[in-house]
């Protein structure tokens, strides 16, 4: 009996450690809260980019169409793949019109010049025997009047005809013109990219060039803005261009041109909205992008320094948001005023300082005041 004793005595004490053991061990974790990873809060570069859907074009090119003005087509100089010079011949055409005025002016001009001569021959004749009645041992003043007023009027007949030569001269002068543009050439350095005896009239809904010449060493891309992303985009930012058809790579860029007028659209109803055409210069070398394709346009529109953190610190409550900063191993709740957002960096304006321990992941469970352990 004394033995029972003993030993009941004996577990209860065991049990009563146990507990105690327990309860100090409960207390020992719970008391120092959830375990956080903290961020330091810092000054970093940080970047706002806008996405503009883009296809990239040649920077030059020349086309050349089919045009009423010029007549038919001759002869297309150049082919496909070749590499040209400014200057070099394209393409010929030949216009009949052209060749029947040439001849026309060509017969009008020595007509000109035959009528001139007659004319000042006659008025140098007539002159001559002016100047015999006027000084001659018997002088005739009626004659010689009558000699000065024929003289009058073939001067003035010479004046008309100089005045029709002249004429013809700036005919002569225009048909030259027109006819050294039935001789197309090129207007840049380049390779011709299409040949395409034929192509459609310039102007038509399909129309389509008898020769385009590109220089593919220069490619952009161009793109639309609405009416408010014009204000955030200007010449000389730098641009990111990527396209899903080629998704591992990424080229350099930057913004060389926004328009001052929107892009044309016929018929536009004045609900409709207005786009401006922005065009981006790639840099450096490309082996890949070639003209029509689709990229997106990361245009950086604002570059500064400022406190960062990451976008994982954030809580998001309502419209407001906020982080826990811990001190002293005490998480405080505090809002925040937001501004750029860039990747996984968020520019914090308000509510936190530099080097603030800022709790990133937060536990869901985590509240304003609860003590923490920091990892």
């Amino acid at each position: 009996m004394e033995k029972k004793k003993k030993l009941l005595i004996g577990s209860t004490i065991v049990l009563l450690l146990l507990s105690m053991i327990s309860v100090s061990v409960y207390r020992e974790v719970y008391a120092q809260g959830p375990s956080v990873k903290v961020f330091k809060a810092k000054e970093d570069a940080i970047s706002a980019f806008l996405m503009v859907p883009g296809t990239i074009a040649l920077e030059e090119e020349q086309a050349v169409y089919m045009t009423p003005e010029r007549g038919a087509l001759k002869e297309i100089l150049v082919e496909e793949g070749q590499s040209i010079a400014k200057g070099t011949a394209i393409a010929r055409f030949e216009n009949p019109q052209l060749q029947l005025e040439d001849e026309q002016n060509a017969l009008s001009l020595e007509s000109n010049e035959l009528k001139i001569t007659q004319l000042e021959d006659q008025i140098s004749s007539l002159k001559d025997q002016e100047q015999t009645l006027t000084v001659g041992p018997i002088p005739n003043p009626a004659a010689s009047a009558q000699i000065t007023s024929q003289i009058s009027q073939l001067e003035m007949e010479l004046k008309v005809a100089e005045l029709e030569k002249r004429q013809a001269e700036l005919q002569r002068e225009s048909i030259e013109k027109r006819t050294a543009e039935l001789e197309i050439k090129s207007t840049i350095d380049g390779t011709v990219l299409l040949v395409n005896e034929n192509g459609s009239l310039q102007g038509t809904s399909a129309g389509s060039p008898i020769v385009l010449i590109g220089k593919m060493e220069g490619l952009v891309a161009k793109g639309l803005l609405s009416e408010y992303d014009t204000l955030k985009v200007s010449a000389g930012q730098k641009v990111t261009l990527r396209s899903d058809a080629v998704p591992d790579e990424s080229w350099p860029g930057e913004v060389i041109k926004v328009g001052t007028l929107p892009e044309s659209q016929g018929g536009m109803a004045a609900s409709q909205t207005v786009q401006y055409p922005v065009i981006v210069q790639l840099s450096g070398p490309n082996p890949v992008l070639k003209p029509g394709f689709q990229v997106i346009m990361e245009i950086e529109t604002e570059q500064k320094t400022a406190i960062v953190l990451p976008d994982t610190a954030l809580v998001d409550q309502g419209d407001s948001q906020y982080v826990f900063v811990v001190e002293n191993n005490i998480a405080h709740k505090r809002k925040v005023k937001t501004g750029i957002m860039s990747g996984s960096k968020v520019e914090i304006l308000k509510g936190i300082k530099i080097d603030d321990k800022v709790v990133v992941n937060p536990p869901e469970k985590l509240e304003d005041g609860m003590e923490v352990s920091v990892k």
